[in-house]
């Protein structure tokens, strides 16, 4: 059973205190659904659509780290490490429960919660550190992870019309990068940066993938254009700019795309493009049928023409 925190309204805060202790004891939650977390950008957390995140850079620290870690027992030594790196203050442990007590307050002031509730169902001591306890519904991470997963699925099965929307549904979550906090943040923060990078990329790429086979390649160049400069060494990426420029009526800037991507290896890596990418380019040249089958994504493409390339039949 839970109550809706309009039902506080009206209320002094002594009252909503005394009452939602009351309440707590008996089993009653209050209804905490409007409460948004937010990492897929700036970090924020929203009641009502107002945003009350804290704006001390340790405190957004501590915040994120639970947040990538919900439901889950954070140690206090890998909290402190995360705010202040190796060298720890000798006050360091003593410091992280005064700004766990500042989050909490903050929950308890802006969401009308007793104190009782929030140190024992929203932001608890546990194993010698601390949850923060997400619900279902209410961390974008979360959301954003289930969509690519929905979406990859949809793909893997051929359902190219369902795998675009729902992965265009988790790139849509984003609300840009996370760079103002990544000079603020610890080691841990930005190795969860980095992967949330790589997993949007990931998602963008499968969008594609699903995009190309329901035959959008005229309206991908330009992205894939941007794609490919930005990430010259990946090799999903360049087969896919040259298989839409293809598709588009534009063999001869598909080949200059595989000329450039060989340049790049040779430079970067000093070894050539993969055999996929080479058996790419000799259906390229040979304006091979196979390049229009929509059906095929870009690596069952790949692999049939690897297995099927001059040298292997």
């Amino acid at each position: 059973m839970t109550m809706q925190l309009t039902d506080l309204e009206g209320m002094s805060a002594a009252e909503r205190r005394d009452l939602l202790a009351l309440l707590l004891d008996a089993g009653v939650e209050p209804d905490v659904s409007d409460l948004k977390f937010e990492l897929l950008g700036p970090l924020t957390v929203k009641h009502r659509g107002v945003d009350f995140a804290p704006s001390a850079p340790k405190r957004r620290a501590l915040l994120a780290t639970l947040l990538f870690n919900a439901n889950r027992p954070v140690p206090s030594s890998v909290l402190c490490r995360e705010i202040w790196g190796e060298q720890l203050p000798r006050s360091a442990h003593a410091t992280l429960q005064t700004y766990v007590f500042s989050l909490r307050t903050l929950f308890r002031t802006r969401l009308g919660l007793s104190p009782e509730y929030v140190s024992q169902e929203l932001l608890y001591t546990h194993m010698g550190g601390y949850t923060l306890r997400v619900e279902p519904g209410q961390l974008d991470l979360d959301e954003f992870e289930e969509l690519v997963a929905a979406g990859t699925v949809a793909l893997q099965d051929g359902d190219y019309a369902r795998a675009a929307d729902t992965l265009r549904r988790s790139l849509c979550l984003w609300r840009g990068p996370v760079v103002e906090e990544e000079h603020q943040w610890g080691t841990y923060l930005r190795g969860q940066l980095a992967r949330l990078a790589e997993r949007r990329c990931y998602a963008q790429v499968l969008r594609i993938e699903a995009d190309l086979c329901l035959g959008r390649h005229h309206q991908l160049i330009s992205e894939l254009a941007c794609l490919a400069v930005e990430r010259p060494l990946d090799e999903t990426v360049q087969a896919l700019f040259m298989i839409a420029l293809y598709r588009s009526g534009r063999k001869s800037a598909a080949l200059d795309t595989y000329l450039r991507f060989r340049h790049v290896m040779m430079d970067e890596l000093g070894i050539g493009p993969s055999a996929r990418i080479q058996a790419l380019q000799l259906a390229l040249l040979s304006a091979d049928p196979v390049l229009d089958d929509r059906n095929l994504t870009s690596d069952m493409l790949l692999d049939l023409l690897t297995i099927t390339a001059p040298g292997r039949r």
